[in-house]
């Protein structure tokens, strides 16, 4: 257990300086609004804590209603002296607290770290839907994501996952949401004293059996002492990579809309391009159409057929219950299965307001432009529009869809589907709800377009509700 000593000289500054950091954060990210129900994971660490106290001091027009989930996984002796901490640390604060409990019995004899996580998570998604909340925020931070970003680096794969912790991902009926991870430990912990904050320190952090921690405690001190900037020489990396590969994708998105012939691909178009173009084109179109689990050997075995002229017939089962098959000058996607097509299952519909769509057969979305509208809905986002991309229509995903991110870049709705690892039965039913110049507004339960916004939006734009009612 650590507490905090008292402020040094010039140091409220310093707290004060992190404070409208988050809050800068929090307003440009619009990760939630403040009559929001915020579900704040807490482990009575020093970055939870942090993060605790920093979400209590946002200014009242920024601050969501709160609820602190503690897990307390019972692989500790002091975590009963930790949960009975935060019980009275919460009541004090008079915010709602809400502990779950991993009973020893449940403990697998090997991968505990991963089965509790899987416990912290699945508590968190109950949390959502039984609080109606909107968001969990936990508090990883910048260290976090270093030692995922080397962990990644180490251990090979796609480029994509360089990138390491997102900032926001969806969670169960909700998101998730890392305010923090623009922040290195050590301003945690500077924070914490300088705010006279009592933390907890988990000792099994310390054991070098764990991966993470051998990361947290060998490797990255080793790096610090070759450049004492690792870690903000890597964020800043992760915002490079983060824009080369949104440049990427719409290239390949680019490439594809002119390979493609009613969903077919043109073998021709494929041939003109370089080797390197041909394998990441071709990882681009099974990806999109929801193939799942590509090993780099199969990419390039595939494409060796498909450009192969003395092979003019081919059939290739894939990962997914998907094949792909070979026929001259053109190939195309199978389904195994035999399922219905997105299009022959859904229908499109230009929204009124006021009215419900079905979303599938338990949800449906409703458009309004008063809030008192949504009686029995589970979440309701407010939404401000320009005149020119009304009406809205909503429709199921197609290749070539793209979200608008902050900053005036673009994600493919099948890159999104592909990173939060969406099922191929799920993706085909995908909806997105769409602009009247066919810009995604929202993939509908997944992520927001981001629009900027000019000074004067309120007086020329209509301020619009958009939910999801059962």
């Amino acid at each position: 257990m650590a507490s905090a000593a008292a402020v040094a000289v010039g140091g409220a500054s310093m707290t004060q300086n992190i404070l409208e950091q988050f809050e800068r954060h929090l307003r440009q990210g619009r990760f939630f609004a403040k009559d929001d129900l915020v579900v704040a994971a807490v482990s009575t660490g020093v970055d939870s804590m942090v993060l605790l106290d920093l979400l209590q001091r946002l200014p009242k027009g920024q601050r969501p209603r709160l609820l602190v989930a503690h897990v307390n996984h019972e692989l500790r002796a002091q975590s009963t002296v930790e949960e009975s901490y935060l019980v009275e640390y919460c009541r004090r604060a008079g915010v709602a607290l809400r502990v779950a409990h991993w009973p020893k019995a449940d403990h697998p004899k090997h991968g505990v770290e991963e089965a509790a996580r899987r416990f912290r998570y699945a508590f968190f998604k109950r949390l959502l839907v039984e609080y109606h909340a909107s968001t969990v925020v936990t508090a990883h931070h910048a260290n976090d994501l270093a030692e995922t970003m080397l962990m990644k680096l180490t251990r090979g794969g796609q480029l994509d996952q360089l990138v390491g912790i997102r900032d926001r991902r969806p969670l169960g009926t909700g998101q998730l949401v890392r305010p923090l991870l623009a922040f290195t430990k050590d301003e945690l912990y500077q924070y914490a004293r300088e705010r006279g904050l009592k933390w907890f320190e988990d000792q099994t952090n310390q054991e070098l059996t764990v991966a993470r921690n051998r990361y947290r405690h060998q490797i990255i001190p080793a790096l610090k002492k070759e450049n004492p900037q690792l870690i903000p020489h890597l964020l800043d990396y992760r915002a490079q990579l983060t824009e080369l590969l949104s440049w990427r994708d719409q290239e390949l998105n680019r490439l594809l809309a002119t390979a493609l012939v009613a969903d077919r691909l043109q073998l021709a178009a494929l041939k003109k391009l370089p080797p390197f173009q041909q394998t990441e084109l071709l990882r681009y179109w099974l990806e999109e159409a929801g193939v799942v689990d590509l090993k780099d050997s199969l990419i390039g075995q595939l494409r060796h057929v498909l450009i192969n002229p003395q092979k003019p017939q081919e059939h290739f089962e894939l990962p997914g219950g998907q094949a792909l098959v070979k026929n001259y000058g053109e190939c195309w996607l199978e389904n195994l299965n035999k399922l219905p097509s997105r299009q022959q299952k859904t229908a499109v519909y230009m929204v009124k307001l006021g009215q419900q769509y079905p979303i599938d057969k338990r949800q449906k979305l409703l458009v309004a432009d008063t809030k008192s509208a949504f009686a029995n809905a589970d979440r309701v986002t407010e939404m401000w529009l320009s005149p020119d991309q009304l009406p809205l229509t909503l429709r199921p995903w197609q290749p070539g869809d793209r979200l608008r991110l902050k900053g005036g870049g673009h994600q493919p709705v099948h890159r999104v589907l592909i990173d939060q690892k969406v099922k191929t039965a799920a993706r085909r039913s995908q909806l997105v709800l769409v602009d009247a110049r066919g810009m995604v507004v929202w993939l509908v339960n997944r992520k927001w377009s981001w629009f900027d916004r000019p000074d004067d939006y309120r007086q020329r734009w209509q301020q619009l509700f958009i939910g999801i009612t059962k």
